[in-house]
């Protein structure tokens, strides 16, 4: 799969924070187009007191849902760990594993945030530009807004909001468990985020794809480690 070269990544916390700001102006917050068959779930993990970091993707097809495709890829990170900033510690290593799929998702979902950030440019909006693909952001905690709890039971959801604009939604995926913090990436709109992440949420907390890519990235992780 390949990618656009948007940027360069050899930069500082000010051009970072420059590129945030260019690429929010190139998002997309639509539906899709097209209904999609392929969809990814892909996470990043580091070793704590190291500098290597892991990048997993993990592709379903729907209509049985099943594991068509897994890519890996590792490699060392530079850029310090800067709130609001995380796509450029984890991006390069998951454009990597991206770039060794060989079939193309209509959708992904990253354990991350999308437009649920102080600069409308999380990791999943950041990738979703790179990959020009649609993208969701699904997170287990908030980075910024304000909202009610959502009901206890599977479905309920309330608006992340932030200075009366709308950023997200707060999602409960499972009876009685945390509820997650959903929000459009690129080429994609609230309600298709929702959407989307309940019907690929079977019983767990997380999504399907994402829970799948986080468990394999730890466990490549776990073997380049022992």
């Amino acid at each position: 799969m390949n990618y656009l070269k948007l940027h360069t990544w050899n930069i500082g916390y000010a051009r970072a924070v420059e590129i945030q700001d260019e690429l929010r102006k190139r998002l997309i917050l639509r539906a899709p187009r097209k209904e999609p068959r392929l969809i990814a779930g892909a996470d990043a993990s580091y070793q704590k007191r190291g500098d290597t970091f892991y990048g997993a993707v993990v592709v379903f097809a729907l209509d049985p849902w099943r594991v068509v495709e897994r890519a890996a890829a590792w490699g060392r990170v530079s850029f310090p760990y800067i709130p609001g900033l995380l796509s450029f510690r984890e991006a390069p290593v998951l454009l990597k594993a991206f770039r060794n799929l060989s079939c193309t998702p209509d959708l992904i979902i990253f354990d991350s945030q999308g437009i649920a950030h102080p600069r409308m440019l999380g990791l999943a909006s950041h990738m979703g530009l790179l990959l020009n693909t649609p993208s969701i952001g699904c997170a287990k905690s908030r980075l910024i807004g304000e909202y009610r709890e959502p009901g206890l039971r599977r479905k309920c959801h309330t608006r992340l909001m932030h200075n009366s604009v709308r950023l997200g939604t707060v999602l409960r995926t499972r009876d009685g468990v945390n509820p997650v913090f959903v929000s459009p990436g690129h080429l994609m709109d609230h309600e298709g985020a929702l959407r989307w992440v309940l019907k690929c949420s079977w019983g767990f907390r997380l999504p399907e794809p994402t829970r799948q890519a986080h468990i394999f990235v730890n466990e490549l992780r776990h073997s380049m480690n022992r």
